[in-house]
């Protein structure tokens, strides 16, 4: 399955550069207002703030590994992180997705202390349910894979959003997601899971994508 769009909360200031990333296929192109969330009603209860990082988005099944889309295939910058999943598969059970960034490749943030070329941010299970956070860790434990790192947790919006501003800086950190504690079908990804994002997050050009000289993060 396709990962699903991640909207934005209504102050995140990259929402109208996702419109304008360099591989989105002309016809795909949204307007900003498409892709910013405005109902915020459903983020009650227990919140999560995670470091929103800047790699490619990778999803690992028992089967195959591909990018955003399962027909987007491999590429050159993610061989690392197939040759983890190669290891992996085999623990991961039928008809799960362990979804994450793919992180080899240097984009616009130079990382030099990753825990890993592949860190999960959220699994989905048989029933295309994104599995509630504590379970996402306990079983990125089990398959040995690190998971993104957490800013916040609780029940206050206001300090999940400030969270972020307080431990990180743009200079260093793309943004970050914030989602509810728990479980979350498919059909409420929408409304429980929302992205904040720096302005013009993507410094890179896309000419990056076509060289073997690329660079690389440095891990710990």
């Amino acid at each position: 399955m396709k990962y699903p769009r991640t909207f934005h909360l209504p102050d995140s200031p990259g929402a109208s550069a996702d419109d304008n990333h360099p591989t989105t296929p002309p016809t795909a192109h949204k307007r900003t207002e498409d892709l910013i969330q405005r109902d915020l009603s459903w983020l009650d209860g227990e919140l999560v703030v995670t470091e929103k990082l800047d790699g490619g988005n990778l999803t690992f099944t028992r089967d195959a590994m591909y990018g955003r889309s399962p027909d987007s295939g491999t590429q050159p910058w993610d061989r690392p992180a197939k040759a983890l999943w190669a290891m992996t598969a085999y623990q991961i059970p039928d008809d799960w997705r362990v979804c994450g960034e793919s992180m080899w490749a240097r984009r616009s943030i130079a990382y030099s202390d990753l825990p890993g070329v592949f860190i999960v941010f959220g699994i989905w299970d048989e029933t295309d349910t994104l599995l509630g956070w504590d379970d996402t860790v306990d079983w990125a434990r089990r398959l040995e894979l690190p998971v993104v790192p957490v800013l916040y947790r609780g029940g206050s919006l206001s300090e999940a959003r400030a969270a972020w501003a307080a431990q990180r800086n743009p200079e260093t950190s793309e943004g970050f997601v914030v989602r509810a504690a728990g479980r979350i079908p498919a059909a409420e990804f929408s409304h429980k899971l929302l992205k904040w994002v720096r302005a013009e997050h993507v410094r890179t050009d896309d000419a990056w994508r076509h060289r073997d000289d690329f660079a690389v993060n440095e891990f710990a």
